[in-house]
């Protein structure tokens, strides 16, 4: 019987390649964390928005995420899972929809870890996994935290509190405990400040980017440095800060503070 390791991206796969670590290994690739997410259509929806807002080809995204994603649809030949997964945003979402899907599987479910850890001793500035060394990521092994069957259950509610989207709703679960998924609790706050301010019509994050344009910097690269530098929680890539200003472009057609949104 094997260990399936569940890795959320390829920053973490190649790490992890050089841990040699036994065990068959699933990618985590998607961003459920941005843009739209659907309670009965979920792939269809995903698969029209990522490839049309980050020109990935359709090809690719059945390959690299759902046949992917797949390989969790037997584990028959599995005595555990181990879930590599990280404190932001983006992970936490991600994190919350396969423990939902783990909870709604018909067989014998192994037993299932996480590991998951919001900080590293050395890296004061610890954005992820994909930061260490091979060294470093092997040592997380020893903080796995077996999941139990309401963890699965607290993780699926947290995923339909996700899909409906009510900031409402989405405070009030957040005043109880979350045991086992601790992280969970600062993700889903952080999200709830994704949602547009009543005067400015702007969500955080595109409050936080106009700032940093209003404080003269105006290089796309020393945008995200700036970004990072406080708003680690949301678990952000480049790619998708890109996304975040392309929306601001609506905005401001004609650019902000001296920076011209040209995509």
């Amino acid at each position: 019987m094997k260990t399936l390791h569940i890795l959320n991206g390829d920053a973490t796969l190649y790490v992890f390649k050089d841990t040699k670590i036994a065990g068959d290994i699933l990618v985590w690739r998607e961003i459920l964390a941005e843009g739209p997410v659907s309670k009965n259509d979920l792939w269809n929806t995903r698969t029209n928005w990522v490839c049309e807002n980050f020109k990935t080809n359709l090809s690719s995204y059945q390959e690299m995420v759902i046949d992917e994603g797949a390989k969790k649809e037997d584990l028959s030949g599995y005595h555990d899972i181990l879930l590599w997964f990280e404190f932001d945003l983006v992970c936490q979402i991600n994190l919350i929809y396969i423990l939902k899907q783990l909870n709604e599987y018909k067989g014998n479910l192994p037993a299932i870890y996480l590991i998951c850890p919001a900080s590293f001793s050395g890296l004061p500035n610890f954005r992820g996994l994909g930061e260490l060394n091979a060294v470093q990521l092997a040592s997380l092994q020893k903080t796995k935290v077996k999941l139990q069957a309401s963890d699965l259950q607290f993780a699926s509610t947290a995923w339909d509190l996700y899909v409906e989207n009510d900031p409402i709703k989405i405070a009030t679960f957040l005043k109880q405990d979350f045991g086992n998924l601790s992280l969970l609790k600062p993700a889903l706050a952080a999200h709830l400040s994704r949602f547009p301010a009543p005067i400015t019509n702007l969500n955080h994050i595109e409050q936080v980017l106009m700032d940093i344009i209003s404080s003269g910097v105006n290089k796309k690269s020393e945008i995200y440095a700036r970004f990072w530098e406080t708003e680690g929680i949301f678990g952000m890539t480049d790619v998708q800060i890109d996304y975040y200003l392309k929306r601001l472009s609506r905005h401001y057609p004609h650019g902000y503070a001296g920076f011209t949104f040209i995509f």
